[in-house]
């Protein structure tokens, strides 16, 4: 399993609170974690960790935070020449997490702005079984990503989060799109009615995965019945890198040869392990975390 990623790396700092606050309003932190992150590089860590080998595009500035990047690909095992450093800042953002695992977020994107059609290698896209890309990146290098994929017959996944319109000539080129409710809503999908995950299908991708946090996540697919998961029972810590993990051990399991409910399951598996640590660089599992978390699911 080979992936290349179109990723965003973002320096992430999150606060503990007992509750996520007003405007205006200072609150006392129970713990504090700075991190690497960005939706981007969870991606490529998290499928790593699932066993995917990583290539890839991203952006970071020539600040300070650019060595942490560095360290963090180098202490991950991802290879640095990935990085392409720009002039300014690398991205950072902030998080604030309750005591229910909720959570609220800015992020600066910096050098993540400043990527191009050009940075996109179509030869090492050429090595690889599969194209991911989230919208902290910019719409030009996930269309020169997707268009040379699939013109190898090699499969996409696209998490349009950030929430924006979806560039149709990316969306033509999507095979796998996953969203959570607001953006299906957006995409004018209801899930009551699958006529217009039709729609939707027709304008590119093979399957659509809605997440609906506390209530699971449903899969529809050109070619399997629709799957519905019921979200796993845990205890939240801190929601925030659950979503990047979910996308990133479905891609793996569909690259593994699993059918669409199966790989649905697996995750919301490894969302669930995400969701029950505190920060995300630590947090995604293992192939042998996930398994074992599997089986004592089952039983």
């Amino acid at each position: 399993m080979r992936i290349y990623v179109i990723g965003s790396f973002v320096v992430a700092c999150s606060v503990k609170v007992a509750r996520l606050p007003r405007a205006g309003e200072s609150l006392d932190a129970d713990a504090f974690v700075a991190e690497p992150g960005g939706k981007g590089f969870n991606l490529a860590l998290a499928a790593h960790r699932l066993g995917a080998a990583i290539d890839g595009v991203f952006g970071i500035g020539d600040d300070p935070f650019a060595s942490v990047a560095v360290s963090a690909f180098e202490g991950a095992g991802l290879a640095t020449d990935m990085l392409l450093k720009r002039s300014g800042s690398t991205g950072a953002g902030i998080g604030f997490v309750d005591q229910a695992g909720e959570n609220c977020l800015a992020v600066s994107l910096g050098a993540n702005r400043y990527l191009e059609a050009k940075d996109v290698e179509p030869a090492r896209i050429a090595n690889c079984n599969l194209v991911m890309a989230t919208f902290e990146s910019p719409d030009a290098p996930i269309a020169a990503a997707f268009a040379a994929a699939r013109a190898r017959g090699i499969r996409t996944l696209l998490n349009p989060s950030p929430n924006r319109p979806i560039d149709s000539r990316i969306l033509a080129d999507t095979s796998i799109l996953i969203v959570n409710r607001v953006e299906a809503v957006d995409l004018g999908i209801d899930i009551a009615d699958e006529t217009t995950v039709d729609r939707l299908m027709r304008a590119g991708p093979d399957i659509v995965v809605v997440t609906l946090g506390e209530d699971g996540a449903l899969a529809f697919s050109r070619s399997e019945p629709p799957a519905r998961q019921a979200a796993v029972p845990v205890t939240a810590v801190d929601t925030i890198g659950a979503g990047d993990a979910f996308s990133a051990g479905f891609a793996v399991s569909l690259l593994q040869g699993r059918l669409v409910a199966e790989a649905l399951a697996r995750a919301a598996a490894c969302g669930a392990i995400t969701a029950a640590r505190f920060g995300a660089f630590d947090a995604f599992p293992t192939t042998a975390e996930l398994e074992r978390f599997c089986t004592d699911t089952e039983a």
